[in-house]
């Protein structure tokens, strides 16, 4: 009887390896067989995104959460989808999962700053926006969106002094 009669298949043993998490090379394979499925879908979530289809957007990034929860990016996206199709309540959600995924990356705050700021809430948004320029000091980001949030304020020196802070930075 030949070798290869006798042995499991090769897909039955990739089953059973990640099924019961005993080979590491297995679940690497699971893994990188995952990262592709998603990755497709973010790519697909971009290109609609371009043509101007937030919802549709929002429904493939759904379905790459669902395979990678862990992957903090797909809430950053998912949050700019929800909040360019006008769920605001939502995309902030995201935004916050985002955080909570990495809470040292100022990207997270000022997008969630964005967020709040064409929400109107004006607070909030000051409050990420001072969050992202105490983790990154020295980026401009923070400074160029708290001094749009100072101009929807009315504050127009506070705004002023943050526009020049971030051009000497951006330099």
């Amino acid at each position: 009887m030949s070798p290869l009669a006798t042995s499991p298949s090769i897909c039955g043993r990739l089953l059973a390896v990640v099924m019961t998490g005993v080979l590491a090379l297995a679940s690497q394979v699971v893994l990188a067989q995952t990262n592709k499925s998603v990755d497709d879908l973010v790519l697909q979530a971009q290109a609609v995104m371009q043509k101007g289809h937030p919802d549709d957007a929002v429904n493939l990034l759904r379905r790459a959460i669902d395979q990678d929860p862990t992957r903090a990016e797909l809430y950053l996206l998912r949050s700019r989808a929800r909040d360019s199709a006008g769920k605001s309540d939502a995309a902030i959600e995201d935004a916050s999962k985002y955080i909570e995924l990495k809470p040292d990356d100022p990207a997270g705050y000022i997008n969630r700053a964005r967020i709040y700021s064409s929400a109107e809430k004006h607070r909030e948004a000051l409050e990420d926006a001072n969050k992202a320029i105490a983790l990154a000091p020295k980026q401009p980001d923070g400074y160029y969106r708290r001094a749009d949030i100072y101009n929807d304020m009315g504050k127009t020196a506070e705004a002023k002094s943050d526009e020049v802070m971030a051009e000497k930075l951006d330099k």
